[in-house]
């Protein structure tokens, strides 16, 4: 079971963030996961997909980034990172992991930092019971409906005694969102929208576990509704601009039926000792991608498509001919 929680922040520092409509504001999301399946423990988390809320607008431009060969552990570590470059505060792990022949617990921290071109790299340090460190990385594509972005982190499983079973995460929690100034005007990395839909900012995250164990790849999809922000009383958000020849009326949406405007790329779940030597892709049974080779990802292109559920199916066979099939479920124009 896993119980995901996402909260709007303000910015240290900067007055007038948070939870103001239109206002610069951190974005934190808390993970809880509980599970026996993985000998005892839940199973080894593999990736999480996060889905931000329309009308959130990110701006990367401008804030220093940290390449992940510093980060790596060849490289002088994230200290070495330039100022500014830190995407948000230092989150929090909490891991059970072998040591000897007990099953004991681990804490640790999650570094984030911003990425050349655009995304974000995570530095996972746990110290006690065991030594850890592991780099994780996320990028974004653009989503559609009650979304504007999709954030796709991938995490590696982490091996603490060689032999032994992988780390098995039951907490995480990380904030991303931070702002600069230059010659007095702010950049923030993130702005919540200017208007809320009805019933608040809705979050979704997809939790993929790793096939470890004898355990097969599992997929957890859960949303969290935030509450709306609220008007700012010393910054209001500025009022809508009508567009000229309207009379000064600012005219609703039209009613022009939803077409969607989704086109994203799909990583495929890698399992340990298994090699692909082709992926078909399939939305509602229709083949839309087949990928050979050593290629993990396909696109999905749901452009121009009516409003509705699509399913895509993704068949991967393995070079001993082995068939493994997972699938996930999109809406359109919700």
């Amino acid at each position: 079971m896993v119980t995901f929680k996402a909260e709007v922040m303000p910015i240290a520092g900067f007055p007038h963030t948070g939870d103001f409509l239109g206002a610069g504001a951190a974005v934190q999301t808390e993970y809880k996961i509980d599970g026996t399946e993985y000998g005892g423990f839940p199973p080894v988390l593999m990736a999480i997909n996060l889905y931000l809320p329309s009308g959130l607008l990110l701006h990367p431009a401008g804030f220093p980034t940290c390449p992940v060969s510093t980060l790596e552990p060849i490289g002088p570590g994230p200290k070495a990172c330039p100022e500014g470059s830190q995407a948000g505060p230092v989150g929090r792990f909490a891991d059970e992991v072998p040591f000897g022949s007990k099953i004991v617990p681990e804490g640790g921290t999650i570094e984030s930092f911003y990425a050349p071109g655009g995304g974000l790299e995570f530095f996972t340090f746990g110290h006690e019971p065991a030594i850890m460190e592991a780099i994780s990385t996320a990028h974004y594509i653009s989503a559609g409906g009650l979304y504007s972005n999709e954030l796709i982190s991938e995490i590696p499983p982490v091996e603490t005694v060689p032999g032994a079973q992988y780390a098995s995460t039951h907490e995480l929690s990380m904030t991303i969102g931070s702002a600069y100034e230059n010659a007095g005007e702010v950049t923030y990395y993130a702005r919540l929208p200017s208007a809320c839909p009805s019933g608040g900012l809705p979050f979704t995250a997809e939790i993929y576990f790793a096939a470890f164990g004898g355990l097969g790849p599992q997929e957890v999809t859960e949303t969290y509704t935030a509450p709306c922000p609220v008007v700012d009383p010393e910054q209001p958000p500025p009022t809508p601009t009508p567009k000229p020849g309207t009379g000064g009326v600012v005219t609703a949406p039209s009613h022009i039926p939803c077409v969607s405007g989704r086109d994203f790329v799909v990583h495929v779940p890698q399992i340990k000792q298994l090699r692909y030597r082709r992926v078909r892709a399939a939305i509602n049974g229709h083949a839309i991608a087949v990928v050979t080779g050593s290629r993990s990802h396909v696109r999905v292109d749901l452009k121009g498509r009516p409003k509705g559920a699509y399913t895509l199916r993704i068949t991967a066979t393995t070079t001993t001919g082995r068939r493994i099939s997972w699938t996930r479920t999109y809406h359109t124009c919700l």
